[in-house]
């Protein structure tokens, strides 16, 4: 790479981090002075997962904006939504009294609406450049990537029922109709939502895994990569998630991020599409309410008992992806500024 393409490539990085990872710190102060004040302060890790794709978005506006192949409608649109969100956030905290998630719901929503639309009539070679397409050929693979996922899910959630005998609760509760209601729901959440899950992962599968696998080595660079992706949820583990048990909370997010990050590191190399790490994320975060409706994030306590059982659960089900033929390749070359991941 030349000493121009290094430049380039070190301020895209120093773009890409100020927002996905100085944006949520920033705001952590006025999450802890929400939380302190018994403000709802549901809408920041909302608002917090569009972050790392807006940092990709705003980087390659700056340094690639004579590339005529730049999906500019498209990033010009998600940039405009993340400042609304990011402005929910703030306005949650004070003006505490306006019922501030709803609001940034229907954002959300019709946003995502409004973002299929413009997505799908942006150029299909724009979209293939800079990784926003669906990759020719790849459909088999995000659908057996996704029932993998899946499996495995729902292996989380059945074996700690088997393993204590208390499985006859939820085998009387598949009888009922309520699962198969909020399956529905969730399906059709995907199409009204999946801004926030495509933000997470237009930054972390698609910009930094190439990049961190190109100077650690593929195995080595997913499993830092997931490092990296939990401590970027450090203050909603310290103010939102889990308050009360912080250390305990921020420990299994890094169990949850490297054995996740693992697998939909697995998936988006196996399919070439980012859209597998997008679905993988949406069923992560959404199939537990087909299972536990009234199921929340917020204010949990966690033991260390839930520490170790969460590392070998999640060490098992997902860790032996790592020794995939998918991470024996050659070694990732870092992507040139003029050169992005495959797609489309």
């Amino acid at each position: 790479m030349s000493d121009n393409n290094k430049t380039v490539s070190r301020k895209e990085m120093l773009i890409f981090l100020a927002v996905a990872f100085g944006v949520p710190y920033v705001m952590g102060l006025p999450i802890y002075l929400g939380h302190s004040s018994g403000a709802d302060v549901s809408v920041f890790p909302l608002a917090q997962m569009l972050y790392p794709a807006a940092g990709v978005m705003l980087a390659f506006l700056i340094t690639r904006r004579h590339d005529p192949m730049l999906p500019r409608d498209f990033y010009g649109f998600y940039l405009v939504v993340t400042a609304v969100m990011l402005g929910c956030s703030l306005a949650s905290v004070a003006l505490k009294e306006m019922g501030w998630l709803i609001i940034s719901n229907y954002v959300i929503m019709a946003a995502s609406v409004i973002g299929w639309i413009v997505l799908l009539s942006t150029k299909r070679e724009k979209r293939r450049a800079y990784g926003i397409g669906w990759a020719k050929g790849s459909t088999k693979g995000v659908f057996l990537c996704s029932l993998i996922f899946l499996g495995l899910y729902v292996l989380r959630i059945f074996l700690p029922a088997f393993l204590t005998n208390t499985q006859s609760v939820y085998l009387e509760y598949l009888l009922t109709p309520i699962p198969y209601i909020m399956l529905v729901n969730v399906a059709l959440n995907f199409f009204l939502s999946f801004l926030c899950f495509f933000g997470e992962e237009y930054g972390w599968r698609y910009y930094l895994q190439p990049r961190m696998q190109a100077r650690f080595g593929n195995r080595k660079g997913v499993i830092l990569l997931g490092v990296v992706w939990g401590l970027w949820h450090l203050p909603l583990n310290l103010f939102y998630y889990a308050p009360d048990t912080p250390l305990q909370s921020i420990l299994l997010q890094q169990i949850t991020c490297i054995s996740l990050g693992v697998l939909m590191a697995y998936g988006y190399m196996k399919t070439g599409n980012i859209w597998t790490a997008v679905l993988m994320h949406f069923f992560n975060n959404n199939m537990g309410l087909v299972f536990v409706p009234e199921l929340s994030f917020q204010n949990q306590t966690y033991g260390w008992g839930e520490v170790a059982y969460s590392l070998i659960l999640m060490g098992v089900l997902h860790l032996p992806f790592l020794f995939s033929r998918v991470f024996e390749t050659k070694k990732t070359e870092e992507p040139r500024p003029a050169e992005l991941p495959h797609s489309e």
